[in-house]
């Protein structure tokens, strides 16, 4: 037997520690939260109000445009919230005319991984922000396996559409009562880091 002392072996962290890590939650954390609320409320309470709950994942899909561009000035907010807007509804249509011309689960995965692909690329280029193409995909993905029809596609794009316009004026509404609140934030924040 040996007299010598073990070397001790070195452990090394795995490479994905870091980004799983927690960081400090944004300063406006609470606000895209809040606005998405403000967004599905009325649309789900006037759905249910005419007893036509089954019409909710379309105002859902327009509702949740209320997560985007928070930390932006209201100018460049009121941009970024049109083109995701618009964004969602062609990622809808695509899913809803899909689904309304096949049940192909084959075919409806191919059609859902190019629509993420595209939304991601997009999303990428443009550098809209969190969540970025996380709701998009979600909302066409979940869509694509929705039973529709081709006639029902419209009306259900018109719905996501009027719920769509009322998450931009939900978005755009804090601009009256603090005009350069996320301009303060950012020189704030700024401020803060130096």
């Amino acid at each position: 037997m040996s007299s010598a002392t073990p070397t001790p072996t070195r452990v090394r962290r795995l490479p994905v520690v870091g980004p799983l890590r927690l960081g400090r939650p944004s300063d406006v954390w609470f606000k895209p939260a809040l606005s998405v609320v403000a967004a599905v409320a009325v649309p789900s309470l006037l759905l249910m109000t005419l007893g036509r709950l089954d019409l909710a994942p379309y105002t859902m899909a327009g509702s949740l445009c209320a997560l985007y561009a928070h930390n932006r000035p209201y100018a460049a907010r009121a941009k970024v919230l049109a083109w995701v807007i618009l964004g969602m509804l062609g990622g809808l249509a695509v899913a809803l005319v899909s689904a309304s011309l096949t049940r192909n689960a084959v075919v409806l995965v191919t059609v859902g991984a190019l629509l993420a692909a595209a939304q991601k690329a997009v999303c990428d280029a443009t550098r809209v922000g969190p969540p970025a193409h996380v709701i998009l995909t979600f909302v066409s993905s979940a869509t694509l396996f929705v039973p529709q029809t081709l006639g029902q596609v419209p009306g259900h794009l018109a719905l996501a559409a009027a719920a769509g316009a009322w998450a931009w004026l939900v978005g755009m509404a804090p601009a009256p009562l603090r005009p350069h609140g996320p301009e303060r934030r950012a020189t704030a924040q700024a401020l803060n880091a130096a």
